[in-house]
């Protein structure tokens, strides 16, 4: 018998528990099927990695049909999300063509054949429609998460108590609402780099009580908040600024030009200065 096929034979029988336990776990639980293309056995581990999330999403991938069984919390999360981190991987699939660049970076011996119609219109229909749909999309998923980011920074200039306890509430439901699959690819690929350290800054605001403590974990969200901003297309000028007196020095980001410091609120208001500016 082929060694490799009593392998993949072998793979499968261990793997096989995990997956059941896995769907067992996942919530209000529907199951689909898709196409995505392929071509190498390298290609089930990254396409079932790129679309599994604990407890939310697990992706089956049978490579001889290339067929992905996907399995998923419809209330937190959708195929369509799933399919376009798939597709992010370099895999195309039945709802999204994966982008030249990371079709690019697969191994050579992984590189399908690609529809050249299909790749023609997606090319097409990214310069086209890309800027009217997915822009109007992203504006609409982002707007709400950085009006949060905004209205903290602000609660925290006035140095109110129970105001920043309840943005900090505000910023973190903000985050978890953001559905990341209806971003623009540019957003979507910085979303997907900087989504766990906002987490982990949310949580730790939540935690924490006490204001000035509050404020040193506030500067940490600057940085991704930044490369967010940057892809966002919010429709309004975000003005980078900086304090250098504040922890070693830390900045934040506001949609007035004028300086109100977040980190130290009416003792020195006007400490800093705009680093850059971020249009529209």
């Amino acid at each position: 018998m082929n060694f490799l096929y009593i392998m993949g034979l072998l793979s499968t029988l261990l793997t096989y528990p995990t997956q059941v336990n896995s769907q067992n776990s996942i919530k209000n639980k529907k199951t689909e099927q898709f196409l995505v293309k392929s071509k190498c056995d390298l290609a089930k581990n990254t396409i079932e990695k790129a679309g599994n999330q604990k407890n939310i999403a697990l992706v089956n991938y049978d490579a001889s049909s290339q067929t992905a069984t996907i399995t998923y919390n419809e209330n937190k999360t959708s195929t369509s999300e799933i399919l376009k981190k798939i597709a992010l991987a370099g895999f195309d699939n039945a709802e999204y063509m994966a982008p030249d660049e990371a079709y690019a970076k697969l191994d050579k011996e992984c590189q399908y054949p690609r529809d050249k119609k299909m790749v023609m219109n997606h090319q097409e229909m990214n310069h086209s429609h890309h800027n009217k749909t997915e822009s109007s999309q992203q504006q609409n998923q982002l707007t709400p998460f950085f009006d949060s980011y905004f209205s903290l920074k602000d609660a925290f200039v006035k140095a109110n108590d129970s105001d920043v306890s309840k943005q900090i509430t505000v910023f973190s439901k903000a985050l978890a609402a953001v559905e990341m699959g209806k971003l623009s690819h540019d957003a979507h690929m910085v979303w997907m780099e900087i989504l766990k350290d906002l987490e982990t800054t949310s949580h730790q605001l939540s935690q924490e009580k006490n204001i000035e403590k509050q404020r040193v974990i506030f500067s940490k969200l600057s940085e991704p908040m930044y490369k967010l901003a940057q892809k966002a297309h919010l429709g309004y000028t975000v003005y980078y600024q900086t304090c250098p007196m504040f922890n070693g020095g830390s900045n934040w980001l506001s949609k007035d030009e004028s300086i109100k410091n977040p980190f130290y609120g009416n003792k020195m208001l006007t400490c800093g200065s705009t680093i850059e500016t971020i249009n529209k």
